[in-house]
């Protein structure tokens, strides 16, 4: 008994000493070791105000930089393309009808039927705007991401900043102005003509038949002066003035939570962010609703006879059918459809603007978590509303789409969604 005993002890004494050796070696991890906390926060109890590029309890987790496009390097660039041509290519594990890429049209789609069907905002013109839209930014560039294996970072476009406007429209990046030779079809860059396809097309009934071709169209700040819908007035980016308009409205949205208040033009940051301006929905636009105008722009072709076309859609929202006229002599670009906007990989950098702008409101005073309305308004407006069609049942065993969640209140905090701007 005494010799076992004396046995256990010596087995037990080298246990010991081998784990004492193995522990002086082995470098133990602490994601505080680095970390120098900001306005007093200890890292160690989960109070640290991270600093800039990190994010997490204990700012462990490094966030993704989103470049003004001027800034991005030849290689950023091409695997920016790269990335988007691959997810073109890749079939959707959403929608197995259509590939990777036009599944995120079609969701744009998706919410602007619902919107005809129901008479209430989905994407646009209702608080959720900016909320919505930074969920599909999140997807997409996850998406982009996943499909190319390399680590995206969504560039942004800055309206006021003209070598931001020559690099985004550079053959390097989403191509040039449209070849007036040739309806004003892209031509150049990467989603020129016959590289790239548009398959989703508009079912706006107003809009069938001004964009009826399965290549991309832009013709840079063309309008029609004096037609009212298309659009009627002088189309220029937003200045840098009217930006600082919007940045300096504390209120970020009020009732009745869509584009009608525009009689006092500047009280809601989200009014004045997504564009409008004269209290009358498809009259007057600036900011995003313009950009989306410029990229596009409307045209005359030569035509025989002017006429009006009748025109028919199917809403597969509401199963029903829509109707209206179109003039046979004009054409829009490819921005402009609302419903299929996304069809121009433009619409990507467009929007990463505005979330940027969000995302620079957010960090003025209290603003951050500053959302309204929290209750009471129509269903997808209010705080913890989820929002369509992000939340079809369908698509919850996915995922890449459940992961960050699919309210306002889950899209609040853009740095715990993974990102930050430069």
């Amino acid at each position: 008994m005494k010799k076992l005993n004396l046995l256990t002890l010596i087995i037990g004494s080298c246990m010991f000493l081998l784990l004492e050796s193995c522990n002086k070696d082995e470098e133990i991890y602490d994601p505080c070791a680095n970390v120098t906390c900001q306005n007093g926060g200890d890292c160690n109890d989960g109070s640290c105000d991270c600093p800039e590029g990190f994010s997490g309890v204990n700012c462990e987790v490094a966030l993704k930089v989103r470049k003004n496009a001027k800034d991005l390097t030849i290689q950023e660039m091409q695997d920016y393309v790269n990335a988007i041509l691959i997810l073109k290519a890749t079939p959707s594990p959403y929608i197995s009808t259509l590939s990777y890429y036009d599944t995120f049209v079609r969701w744009h789609q998706m919410a602007v039927e619902k919107s005809f069907c129901t008479g209430y905002g989905v994407a646009h013109m209702n608080p959720a705007f900016l909320a919505w839209h930074r969920k599909l930014l999140v997807l997409y560039e996850n998406a982009l991401s996943e499909v190319s294996g390399q680590d995206i970072a969504l560039p942004y476009w800055d309206w006021t900043d003209q070598e931001s406007t020559d690099a985004t429209f550079s053959e390097n990046l989403m191509g040039g102005n449209g070849d007036a030779n040739d309806e004003f079809a892209l031509n150049d860059g990467p989603f020129r003509k016959n590289n790239w396809q548009v398959n989703v097309f508009t079912i706006k009934p107003n809009y069938v038949g001004l964009n009826p071709h399965p290549w991309l169209v832009r013709n840079f700040a063309a309008t029609l002066l004096g037609s009212n819908n298309y659009p009627g007035y002088p189309v220029n980016l937003p200045t840098t003035a009217q930006i600082d308009d919007c940045l300096n409205i504390a209120t970020y949205d009020m009732s009745p939570w869509d584009c009608s208040n525009a009689d006092e033009p500047n009280t809601s940051f989200r009014f004045c962010l997504e564009g409008f301006t004269d209290g009358n929905c498809p009259g007057q636009q600036a900011m995003h609703n313009i950009v989306h105008d410029w990229v596009a722009g409307f045209f005359e072709i030569p035509v025989s006879d002017i006429e009006l076309i009748p025109t028919e859609t199917y809403n597969s929202y509401c199963n029903e059918f829509m109707n209206d006229t179109v003039p046979n002599n004009v054409r829009v670009g490819s921005m402009e459809p609302l419903d299929v906007s996304p069809n121009d990989p433009t619409f990507f950098m467009h929007h990463c603007n505005v979330d940027k702008l969000y995302a620079n409101w957010q960090e003025i005073g209290d603003n951050f978590n500053n959302y309204s309305p929290v209750s009471g308004a129509p269903e997808g407006y209010n705080l913890n509303d989820q929002m369509y069609p992000y939340s079809l049942p369908e698509w919850q065993t996915i995922p890449q789409m459940t992961v960050d969640g699919n309210t306002p209140a889950s899209m609040l905090d853009f740095k715990a969604l993974g990102y930050y701007y430069q």
